[in-house]
């Protein structure tokens, strides 16, 4: 019996997957334009010189300087047409000189409602953002492991206390849903809002059903961006709460837009960059959580 040869069998081959893309970037600012210098320099300086590659920016609210230009129409149409010359997508979120501060708070949300509501529709982006209902002010998403949450939690004494509480736990709702709903879709969470927290916000803040408590619930780091005070200070591990922490942005255009940069394959996933060679980083600038039992508080500056 002659043998017969093998073949040997063609080996199978397979494309390997594409590298997941982990890695999300993005710009915040708030509490500009206050001056004419802002409006026809400064802002619109910073606004040209955003990168086209960030994948969206966020405004935390203030747009003009109540006290000063009255919540008179033009102030808001001029801080208008300046963001709109943003190439990215781009979210605005209230501020209390854009509503609460105004002599007619109705006429404040009357404005900004004309010429910052859903901002973000102008632009053609794929970002899968959830409106909240009668506060559609307010935004949520998940994007590459990352929930974003941008709230209206408003500086100043609120105009009205029942109005700031019923928002404020109307917020608690959507984001303890959210919990219950997509806890494994995402790994980090950046809060964004106008506010610096005051006692005017601890019903938000606080409690055994407040934001923190949540947060060390899902047991994710936490960072939040805020304006209102006009500069730039870091607080870590607030309310007991380690994997959080909160940082205090430049106002009055003295400054860019930081720059947040989010790898969620990292065990220190967050990074950030205020984007001018003489304004430093002490938290996040080789990425956090740092894990290293260090706690990171700059001064509030005056």
């Amino acid at each position: 019996v002659i043998p017969t040869a093998t073949v040997p069998a063609t080996p199978t081959t397979t494309t390997p997957l594409p590298p997941l893309d982990t890695i999300t970037t993005f710009y915040v600012m708030a509490d500009a334009p206050y001056t004419d210098n802002e409006r026809y320099n400064l802002m619109p300086r910073h606004i040209e010189e955003l990168d086209d590659d960030v994948e969206f920016l966020v405004h935390l609210g203030d747009l003009s300087w109540a006290k000063v230009d009255k919540c008179r129409e033009g102030a808001y149409d001029e801080a208008s047409t300046i963001m709109k010359k943003s190439r990215i997508p781009t979210f605005i979120l209230p501020g209390d000189n854009d509503i609460n501060d105004c002599n007619s708070m109705t006429h404040g949300e009357e404005m900004w409602t004309k010429y910052f509501a859903l901002f973000d529709k102008q632009y053609d982006h794929s970002l899968n953002v959830t409106r909240w209902g009668k506060l559609n002010e307010s935004f949520s998403f998940i994007h590459k492991e990352v929930l974003y949450l941008g709230l209206n939690i408003i500086g100043g004494r609120p105009a009205s206390n029942s109005e700031k509480s019923f928002r404020h736990s109307q917020h608690l709702e959507r984001i303890r849903t959210i919990m219950n709903d997509q806890l494994d879709d995402f790994k980090v969470v950046v809060l964004l809002g106008h506010a610096e927290p005051t006692a005017f916000h601890s019903d938000f803040f606080g409690g055994d059903s407040g934001f923190i408590s949540i947060m060390e619930e899902m047991g994710k780091p936490t960072i939040h961006f805020h304006g209102d005070w006009h500069a730039y200070y870091e607080r870590e591990a607030e309310y007991g709460f380690d994997n959080y922490m909160r940082i205090s942005l430049d106002g009055e255009s003295s400054a860019p837009p930081i720059l947040v940069t989010i790898d969620t394959s990292k065990t220190n996933p967050v990074k950030f960059d205020r984007r001018s060679r003489n304004l430093e980083v002490a938290c996040c600038s080789e990425g956090w959580p740092r894990y290293d039992g260090r706690v990171v508080n700059t001064p509030r500056p005056n």
